[in-house]
């Protein structure tokens, strides 16, 4: 019994794609530099900086603008975090991961690789029984 090398070609390439996706769910790898992504409002006078994680790591407010009431402080600050959100999802290397390609590939396993395996484990299951029988047909 031979399996046919195209099974088992298609199962890893279904498999390393899924794995590339989950990368993207997954926290960076440790060695790669973290990039803020920056929001700012108030021409610059407040900025925003969010990590990959998803949290506010710096806060910058000019000293100027703390003579405004905290009403206009907020909403600009507001507006700075909600940027630097908005830059983490839509930037160069988006940090927040499309869970629907990840669905997709799943998907594509489920119904391919899946029931490859199935006619693969058949196929096993009957060299086993042919071989219990004495090699015969």
């Amino acid at each position: 019994m031979s399996a046919d090398p195209s099974m088992s070609g298609d199962f890893t390439r279904m498999l390393d794609a899924t794995m590339a996706a989950l990368r993207t769910v997954g926290p960076p790898p440790a060695d790669e530099p973290e990039t803020p992504a920056v929001g700012e409002a108030a021409d610059g006078q407040v900025r925003a900086e969010m990590g990959r994680d998803g949290k506010l790591h710096a806060l910058h407010v000019e000293p100027r603008l703390m003579r405004l009431g905290s009403e206009e402080l907020t909403a600009h600050i507001v507006s700075a975090v909600n940027a630097a959100i908005d830059r983490l999802r839509t930037g160069e290397n988006p940090q927040v991961a499309d869970m629907s390609q990840l669905r997709e590939q799943l998907q594509e396993v489920r119904d391919t690789a899946v029931p490859r395996l199935g006619s693969f484990l058949d196929a096993l299951t009957e060299a086993q029984e042919r071989m219990a029988r004495g090699g015969q047909r």
